[in-house]
């Protein structure tokens, strides 16, 4: 079954006029831009839209604008596409996006989560103590020796973000990282020291993972509706609590990148589509080197693939074939007109509309719906439970682009 994930960019991919080619005319972006304005106390859809850039990129303006823009590109890629995830992840702030597409927080309570985080986070930079390298070209076990080396209590540096295996960053006090940067220059590593002062996802960040703790008992998590996996762990979140733990955690340990590309990939995910502006995790995902396929919302080839591979047109007309073709044995007429004329009927409608482009429903609401009307369509002609569920596999599979990738 060709599986698909979900994944959301974090901080550093923020840029002026981001999502502006497929947000603009997409009613529910009004909304989230509104209701973020009114949590907010700016006009954040401004300031996404015109900058400044160097508003846009303070961690404190940064971590919202990223976290709607994701919500945004999170409700068209369910309004026309609408194929629920095996997983989802996010890189970093990313987290928070992925948790809100799966119901486990509310985009509001998000929203107010991450301006909070924004702004623990950019005062734990004011003190500018902190420093972030970018590192490429050196393996990670000697990027982790220098650490352990050139690292003391007071002033550590460590592995912030897993990103590739050409990629690293490193985290820490500025002194320690600047010792590591320049062993790691002379045995021919590329580093990028970063304009961040704040010390991420290492130990300095402690006061601040403390601080995120408190406020988190403030707000009420879901169940997710499918698997989020964990930056800390690279592993899918077992519970409420270890989600809640995990955000807390994650202030102060890496980023596990490349481990959660690998777990998608050895539990038979093949498609990721990455959702928020650049195409940040759909490049790492390729130096990763895992046999997922990443189409990204914010380039304009990528939608149209991803509208063409997921046609929900194509897979309304695979759901009225099989529910036409399949033989019957219920000669009872009115369970015949109830459970398969009528059933047949509106999948007729559903694809009428869908050729048309007007008046369809959500596509998330449409696959929910032509799944319901197959169920009743298969039952009502008494397809024997066993045959039900080998013909449903298959019509899923045909919806996840198993059979739908056509040439």
């Amino acid at each position: 079954m060709n599986r698909m994930a979900l994944v959301f960019p974090g901080q550093g991919s923020q840029y002026v006029g981001m999502g502006a080619t497929w947000h603009s005319g997409f009613a529910e972006a009004d909304r989230l831009f509104e209701e973020a304005a009114d949590i907010l106390g700016y006009d954040l859809k401004a300031l996404c839209m015109a900058g400044p850039m160097t508003q846009l990129s303070r961690t404190f303006y940064t971590q919202p604008a990223l976290l709607t823009i994701s919500v945004i590109a999170f409700g068209r890629y369910m309004h026309e596409i609408g194929i629920i995830p095996e997983f989802s992840a996010g890189h970093s702030l990313g987290e928070y996006s992925a948790l809100v597409s799966s119901g486990v927080l509310s985009f509001s309570d998000a929203l107010r989560l991450v301006q909070k985080r924004g702004r623990i986070m950019e005062e734990a930079a004011v003190a500018g103590l902190g420093s972030l390298i970018a590192v490429r070209g050196a393996e990670p076990g000697a990027v982790e020796e220098f650490c352990r080396l050139h690292s003391t209590v007071d002033q550590p540096a460590v592995i912030a973000c897993y990103n590739s295996p050409n990629q690293y960053v490193v985290s820490g006090h500025l002194t320690s990282v600047a010792v590591v940067a320049g062993e790691l220059e002379q045995r021919g590593a590329q580093i990028t020291r970063l304009q961040v002062s704040g010390p991420f996802h290492s130990p300095l960040m402690q006061h601040a993972a403390d601080r995120l703790a408190a406020e988190l008992q403030k707000y009420t998590l879901n169940e997710a509706k499918w698997p989020v996996i964990s930056n800390v762990t690279a592993l899918p979140y077992p519970d409420v609590d270890s989600i809640r733990q995990g955000l807390i955690l994650q202030m102060t340990h890496p980023v596990r990148w490349i481990q959660t590309m690998q777990y998608m990939a050895n539990r038979g995910v093949k498609q990721g589509i990455e959702l928020g502006p650049r195409t940040v995790l759909k490049n790492l995902a390729k130096e990763i080197d895992t046999t997922i396929e990443f189409l990204s919302m914010d380039r304009d080839l990528d939608r149209v693939e991803l509208e063409r591979r997921f046609s929900i047109r194509d897979w309304v007309a695979r759901s009225l074939s099989l529910a036409v073709s399949t033989p019957n044995a219920n000669w009872n007429e009115d369970d015949y007109r109830k459970g398969v004329i009528l059933p047949v009927r509106r999948l007729e409608e559903l694809l009428r509309s869908s050729e048309s482009g007007s008046g369809s429903p959500p596509a998330f609401e449409q696959r929910q719906e032509i799944l319901e009307c197959i169920r009743l369509v298969l039952q009502t002609k008494q397809v024997s439970e066993g045959e039900q569920k080998v013909m449903l596999e298959q019509l899923r599979r045909d919806q996840d682009g198993t059979v739908s990738n056509f040439n």
